[in-house]
Order: C-alpha cells, then structure tokens, then sequence
C-alpha cells in the first residue's frame, strides 16, 4: 500500500528526476521535488507530477535539512528519499580544473550523503524507509574524458552499500540504480547515443522504492537498455 506515503526527489526539474517524481505520484505518494531551478519545479508541480516544488542545492548541509523538515511538516514522515541530483564535466583530467571536479563531486556524491543523512534519523525513529541514489554505469567502469562524473558515481555506489550496512538492522534499505545511455539533456552533451528513455528508469527506481523486497538493500539495479 502506498496511500499516505511520501517522497523526495532531487533532481526533481528534469530528465530521470522529474520522470521519477510522476511515477511516484502515480504510484499514490505526495512527492516533493527539489533542484536548483525553481521554475523547473514548479513546472512539475502544475503538470500534476508532484505535490511540493522547493528550489535549492542539495550541496548545502542546511537547504537539505530545511528541505527534510518543511516536506515532514506539509506532508508528512518521508518514506522515500531518491537522491536524483548530478550534473557532468567533460575534458581530459590534465584540463579538468580542480574546482570543477570538486563541484561535480560535491553535487553528485557529497549531496546525496547531506540529503541521506538528514532523511536517516526520522527514517530509524520510525523503523522504515527506502533511499535510492541514482548512480550509472558510469560507476562501474571508466570512460575517457569523464574522470569527475565517473569518480562520483563510483563513489556513490560505495555510498549506498555502506548506508545499506548501517541501516539494515533499522527497518531502512537504500539500493542504487545505475541507468546506461538515457534520453536527457545531460547525455546530449556527450558522444553515447540514449538507449532508453527517462520514464523506463523512472520505473526500475520506483520498484526499488515500492516494489522491491527488503533484501535488495545494497543492491545496485544496472538498466543498460
């Protein structure tokens, strides 16, 4: 049953993000969507794709606490965080400048540890939950010109297993979704054609969230299409 329950999706503005939040919504579950661009959003929202639209980085440890307690307080206990946000830095390591290879890790990686670790304690105290990182293949293999992005989703793959450890005596799974070529606007800016849409990841993420049983935690679920 998932009538009463909700969620939070980062990323929630656009491409996998948004395409999750609909699924959810369909699903039953007040979603709240969350990204930088407030229009993106609340373009959500008025199309009926989710219940809340906030406007924030998931890279501040204090917008991600905010975003946590106001979407407990309009919609109740958050049963499902999807760690969606990322963004993709293009160039040989040896052009890479360090700042952006930091920011690609801080938006990919150190933002789904904040959200996650503000979701965690009310998760515990209820003893149920799911969180779901949205990683890709590029977390499991190396790819020229793609040495931040790859990093992160490495890095958050390693997340999720560790957080899987952490909290399975606590009633709260967390699994990744690694999607192969997808149809957004991130993937136009690389050489991969898309093999799949975003609404076909949308539901591999949601049977993780809903569907799947509580033995998947630690799982990462790869859609090479």
């Amino acid at each position: 049953m998932t009538a009463g329950r909700t969620a939070i999706v980062t990323g929630g503005g656009r491409g996998i993000g948004a395409a999750v939040a609909r699924a959810l919504t369909a699903r039953g579950l007040r979603v709240t969507v969350f990204a930088r661009t407030e229009a993106q959003v609340r373009a959500v929202v008025a199309e009926g794709g989710a219940a809340r639209a906030v406007a924030g980085d998931v890279r501040s440890a204090a917008a991600v606490e905010r975003l946590v307690a106001e979407h407990e307080a309009a919609l109740g206990p958050l049963d499902v965080l999807v760690n969606g946000a990322g963004i993709l830095a293009r160039g040989l390591a040896e052009h890479t400048a360090p700042e952006t290879f930091r920011e690609v890790l801080d938006v990919n990686l150190v933002g789904p540890f904040l959200c996650a670790r503000a979701a965690i304690p009310g998760m515990k105290a209820r003893g149920r939950g799911r969180i779901v990182n949205v990683a890709s293949i590029s977390g499991t293999v190396g790819t020229a010109e793609a040495a931040a992005y790859n990093a992160s989703k490495w890095g958050l793959i390693g997340l999720t297993r560790c957080l899987a450890e952490e909290l399975r005596d606590h009633g709260v799974q967390c699994v990744a979704v690694s999607p192969g070529s997808t149809d957004t606007e991130m993937l136009a800016r690389t050489p991969f054609p898309p093999r799949m849409s975003a609404d076909e990841v949308a539901r591999v993420v949601v049977f993780a969230a809903l569907d799947a049983p509580d033995a998947i935690t630690g799982a990462n679920l790869e859609v090479y299409g």
